[in-house]
């Protein structure tokens, strides 16, 4: 095979997903009418990234300019990250943030450069179930109710099924799986809590949270970062590792 044809699949299939979604859907007659968009879109990608695998594996070619699989979905992901945040003004640039603040308090802790740059790559791809549509959500003009919070956190579930498949990949689903979920266990039954949850997943909870804060939402204004970081504070124990917590202080 020719090795032009999986380097073109390799840097252009967030672009193919793109353009496949319409044709997808009027050629199937009746037999997506039931699947939404959303669900869709998580299938094309994952099936996509499946076959670049495949075909890579099956003729021993090496992912394009010398880069490993790995390095290749971190740029996918990145380009697929900022579409999603560009769909709300409200979340332009979240993800790159987020990326950078788990980083910064990884590096605080004096973790080793692999656990850090796997930590970041968790970071980038924490929030990649977000194609399934609940980062609309952001835009409305309010608070979300408990069912709205429980839809736009499904992205977890989503997320963490879209990169099971992939080898590489695999070991970072409970981090993308628990990353919103409560320290102190406030979750659903039989779920992991404190410590048990994974470090990265809890060091996501407090950089996310943050910059969840110091961004503006359409129902309120943005957090001061002595605000945020006193709500961080405040949740230490509950909502965050109180361990973590002192590292938020890192954080502009």
């Amino acid at each position: 095979m020719d090795q032009s044809l999986i380097r073109y699949l390799e840097d252009n299939s967030l672009n193919i997903l793109r353009d496949a979604l319409p044709e997808a859907r009027s050629s199937s007659g009746t037999s997506l009418q039931g699947v939404s968009d959303a669900d869709l879109q998580v299938a094309l990608y994952t099936v996509l990234l499946k076959i670049i695998d495949t075909l890579r594996e099956r003729t021993a070619i090496p992912t394009s300019a010398g880069r490993d699989a790995r390095s290749l979905y971190l740029d996918n992901a990145r380009d697929l990250m900022a579409f999603i945040d560009g769909q709300s003004a409200y979340t332009t640039g979240h993800t790159a943030a987020v990326a950078n603040h788990v980083v910064r308090m990884a590096s605080s802790m004096g973790l080793t450069d692999a656990e850090i740059d796997d930590l970041e790559y968790a970071a980038w791809i924490h929030n990649i179930g977000l194609i399934n549509q609940s980062h609309k959500l952001s835009v409305l003009p309010r608070a979300l109710s408990q069912e709205e919070l429980k839809q736009a956190r499904n992205h977890t579930v989503v997320g963490a099924e879209m990169i099971r498949p992939i080898e590489f990949l695999s070991h970072l689903v409970p981090t993308v799986l628990y990353h919103h979920h409560r320290f102190d266990g406030g979750n659903a039954p039989g779920d992991p809590k404190g410590e048990a949850l994974p470090l990265g997943a809890r060091i996501i909870a407090v950089a996310d949270a943050y910059q969840a804060m110091v961004e503006p939402r359409a129902y309120r204004s943005a957090f001061e970062r002595t605000e945020a970081i006193n709500e961080i504070v405040k949740g230490a124990g509950t909502q965050f590792d109180p361990q973590l917590v002192p590292y938020a202080h890192d954080l502009s």
